[in-house]
């Protein structure tokens, strides 16, 4: 049986609001569209789990032009922004024949969507219904709907299929340690979908990924995908060792809390992480509660500061992911967040606009309130309004949003901060150079 795994064509952002925003021409949008350029883990993982007698054939078409499918089966697993082209192409595919099973965190959240477009749509986590979806395949008896019910263990996860993207330029390689998150954020569909409680893989079933991944690139940028991957201190200490033993340049998402954890902040910096991606999500207290009902992050706002300087004192850049649009955001607050990012340094950030995805909290509130003015899913991209905002106009938001990018892209903050790492490598080489 031939399958073909497609990853749809996808901008960061519509044409028009690029061309609007000018972010192609800056700094950090280059930045973040080449941090970005990583393949579908959520694919790779699926072709994992299928026997070793089907041909498979994983298609990313932003980087390949596909004009003719010779193929048994077309799976997908889109972001939101990606699903409607997923759907044009379903629509395609199975004019010719083909049929398309499609998965992932949208269709989990709206099959009934999905359905109108695909043969089979895969709800929840694939380990746990993937196998009795394959039996289906092979006697030709496939259902339209495949529930996982439960959360599975992630020792049943196979080891993803890297060897299928070795001719793609990807610039990261993303490797997921766990699933679940239990920060609970209103904009936030993970721990709705994969729960509170983090599951985990083995620290050997990480070395086998790891030494996969090497066997198709040789000096590859790791991306480790999980939601918050130093929640737990034992398990950080032991997965950072065995990251620093293999020699490799890595990035990962955590929290403010890392900060505080000194031992395993200190090994982190010595194992080869270039950056540290951390939701500081807002500098207003109001936003903070709305975001997070465990009151979390708001209980770490006044540490900000503090926490950026210490992870950065060791040489490891940090970038900060801020949330516009809440319901106190104003003119004022633009100017207190570019103030904010000048004084602390910060390595890089990442901006992104409130967009409320289907399943999410935030959706649900701002669709009661008739605030949601488009279902446009490829503008739920994180970059772009999609709901009216409380204390400002489209017009003045967008105006606002263009006009602090272009101040965090300027040249004398990019000087401001390469000067700032310079100095903290020069310290860091001194420090290491009296050592006996």
């Amino acid at each position: 049986m031939k399958v073909a795994l497609i990853v749809p064509s996808n901008e960061i952002v519509s044409t028009e609001k690029l061309e609007m925003y000018q972010w192609e021409e800056m700094w950090e949008y280059k930045a973040r569209k080449k941090l970005w350029s990583t393949p579908d883990l959520g694919l790779l993982t699926i072709a994992g789990m299928l026997p070793k007698d089907f041909t498979l054939e994983y298609i990313d078409l932003n980087y390949v032009k596909k004009d003719k499918w010779e193929c048994d089966w077309a799976f997908f697993s889109p972001t939101t922004s990606q699903i409607n082209q997923a759907y044009k192409l379903a629509k395609d595919l199975r004019a010719v024949g083909v049929k398309v099973a499609m998965g992932g965190v949208h269709v989990s959240v709206l099959p009934g969507e999905a359905l109108k477009h695909a043969d089979t749509v895969i709800i929840g986590e694939a380990e746990g219904i993937f196998n009795e979806f394959i039996d289906d395949m092979r006697a030709q008896r496939t259902k339209g709907v495949y529930i996982s019910k439960s959360s599975p263990d992630l020792s049943e996860t196979p080891i993803p299929r890297y060897d299928l993207i070795k001719n793609y330029p990807y610039n990261s390689i993303p490797l997921q340690t766990s699933r679940g998150c239990p920060h609970q954020c209103s904009f936030c569909i993970s721990s709705k979908l994969y729960g509170k409680k983090i599951r985990r893989k083995s620290i050997s079933q990480v070395s086998n990924e790891l030494e996969s991944i090497l066997k198709v690139y040789k000096n590859p940028l790791i991306f480790f995908t999980d939601d918050n991957i130093f929640v737990n201190n034992k398990y950080g200490l032991e997965l950072v060792k065995l990251i620093g033993s293999f020699d490799i340049r890595w990035y990962a998402f955590s929290d403010a809390s890392i900060a505080y954890k000194e031992e395993l902040l200190e090994e982190i910096s010595k194992a080869g992480c270039m950056q540290l991606l951390i939701g500081f999500e807002s500098l207003e207290e109001e936003s903070l509660i709305q975001m997070n009902r465990s009151q979390w992050k708001r209980d770490k706002l006044q540490q900000y500061e503090y926490v950026i300087s210490k992870i950065q004192s060791l040489g490891v850049g940090v970038v900060g992911s801020f949330v516009l649009g809440m319901d106190d955001n104003t003119h004022e607050y633009f100017q207190k967040l570019y103030n904010f990012i000048m004084k602390t340094n910060i390595y890089a950030t990442n901006i992104t606009v409130l967009t409320p995805f289907p399943g999410t909290e935030i959706f649900d509130n701002l669709n009661n309130q008739n605030r949601i003015f488009t279902n446009d899913w490829s503008r739920y991209n994180g970059f772009e309004l999609t709901f009216q905002p409380r204390r400002m106009s489209i017009k003045d938001f967008e105006k606002e949003y263009t006009r602090l990018n272009k101040r965090i892209n300027s040249v004398e903050r990019r000087i401001k901060v390469s000067e700032y790492f310079i100095n903290i490598y020069k310290e860091k080489n001194r420090f290491s150079s009296n050592r006996p």
